[in-house]
């Protein structure tokens, strides 16, 4: 049986549905049972905070490998939200201690290798280092860009016929989908284990291709029939007063503006090669007919990226 957390999210359900669909029994964490019912369907779903390590180790029990991902998506008007990842990555932590679990699986991202300057992704770091402690064998997965992220650019795209992001135009960044995350987490859960306790491995998602903001922008008004659309690179100082006018605290839209400048810079990069496993088979144009242009119809969906 595996454990997977974060179940009712994007990369949490699709590790879900492909152990599921490998016929593994499946015990699959979120904070919501309704939302459960339709993310993690032939799973047995468990209701649990993140922050509670005994409800958390109880639904670890016994289990032969753990997916573990911290809550990536800002609380907006969080005025801490570093501690609230922490309380996460702690509680995780001795949950996975008391259960005795020895394989775990944890979703990371690029820039992970850095301790600070990386927004969230700090925490992040953080978590690579605690679950390090563990008796048990650890792979991080260092995650790119998602494409989800591209469908905050709906109404942009919209309203002014264009893309609008802090990304310098032509900086090749690792696009990656979520769903391609979660099935090689899933594999990583079930396959050999190359890692050890005390030796933890660390394997970097570069999706299909790396591309620039202004490549992404060509091949979305391509495929949406919008000849005209262009990208856009928001000034800092922009891209913040617009995250606070859309209710994001004044910490939360600093974290948000930290990435941009670390990305920008490099100080947020990919470090391995691009290799056979490093590639996810998702294109950007698969992403853009299948989940930007019906939310370009309807509207983006409300659930977090990862």
């Amino acid at each position: 049986m595996y454990v997977v957390t974060g179940a009712t999210g994007r990369t949490g359900s699709a590790v879900v549905d492909e152990l599921v669909r490998a016929g593994h029994g499946v015990r699959a964490l979120g904070r919501s049972a309704r939302g459960l019912a339709s993310a993690a369907a032939g799973a047995e779903p468990v209701v649990a905070e993140p922050t509670d390590a005994q409800a958390l180790a109880a639904a670890c029990h016994g289990a032969e490998g753990v997916y573990v991902m911290v809550q990536p998506n800002y609380i907006p008007d969080s005025p801490d939200f570093a501690a609230h990842q922490h309380r996460i990555v702690e509680a995780m932590t001795v949950a996975l201690a008391a259960a005795g679990v020895r394989r775990v699986v944890t979703l990371s991202s690029w820039g992970a290798d850095q301790e600070a300057g990386t927004g969230p992704v700090a925490g992040l770091h953080r978590l690579e280092r605690r679950t390090n402690t563990l008796d048990a064998a650890v792979t991080h997965l260092r995650a790119g860009y998602f494409m989800e992220n591209l469908l905050g650019q709906v109404e942009s795209i919209r309203r002014d016929g264009r893309v609008a992001a802090p990304f310098t135009p032509d900086l090749p960044m690792p696009f990656i989908a979520a769903e391609d995350v979660g099935r090689a987490a899933a594999r990583h859960l079930v396959g050999p284990t190359p890692a050890r306790p005390g030796a933890p491995e660390v394997v970097e998602l570069h999706g299909e291709r790396d591309l620039s903001m202004a490549e992404v922008t060509s091949v979305i008004g391509r495929l949406a029939d919008l000849p005209g659309l262009r990208y856009v690179q928001q000034s800092i100082e922009r891209f913040v007063a617009e995250q606070r006018a859309a209710g994001a605290s004044a910490n939360v839209a600093g974290l948000m503006a930290e990435v941009a400048r670390s990305i920008n810079s490099g100080h947020i990069a990919a470090r391995q090669p691009r290799s056979a496993a490093t590639t996810t088979p998702t294109t950007i144009e698969t992403f853009v007919v299948h989940g930007l242009l019906p939310a370009l119809r309807t509207g983006p969906p409300e659930q977090a990226a990862r």
